[in-house]
């Protein structure tokens, strides 16, 4: 994990994972996206709600295994896991893509794959 923008992306991540307001916000676009695959979360209100969600007996949190790189974008290959909020136990864990694109220091897309290969292959171009 070399560069700027990794390590940016990987600031993010841990943002996303913490749930915490104060470390997230200052890494987001005012016109950031979120991208899943269920919906658009337009702003940093909607983004930081989004990250924020939690559900009664799990925690959800991406585990990146490899930042890629390509033009000022990253791709946070790894997996999403949902972990048992008591045990602190993986309940259930699938594979993942984050595609992440900047403007300067801040997030500005951040794309949600649920086919890891097809969005490695994608932005491998």
């Amino acid at each position: 994990m070399t560069g700027a923008v990794t390590e940016l992306a990987a600031a993010l991540v841990a943002a996303i994972n913490s749930r915490d307001r104060s470390e997230l916000e200052p890494l987001l676009d005012p016109e950031v996206e979120i991208v899943t695959g269920r919906s658009v979360h337009a702003g940093p209100a909607a983004a930081v709600a989004w990250a924020g969600k939690e559900y009664d007996n799990l925690v959800r949190r991406y585990a990146v295994d490899e930042l890629r790189e390509r033009d000022g974008r990253v791709l946070a290959l790894g997996c999403v896991q949902y972990v048992w909020r008591e045990e602190g136990e993986v309940a259930d864990s699938s594979p993942i893509a984050l595609e992440l694109e900047f403007s300067g220091e801040r997030l500005r897309r951040l794309r949600l794959h649920d086919d890891a290969a097809a969005a490695l292959s994608s932005f491998a171009g």
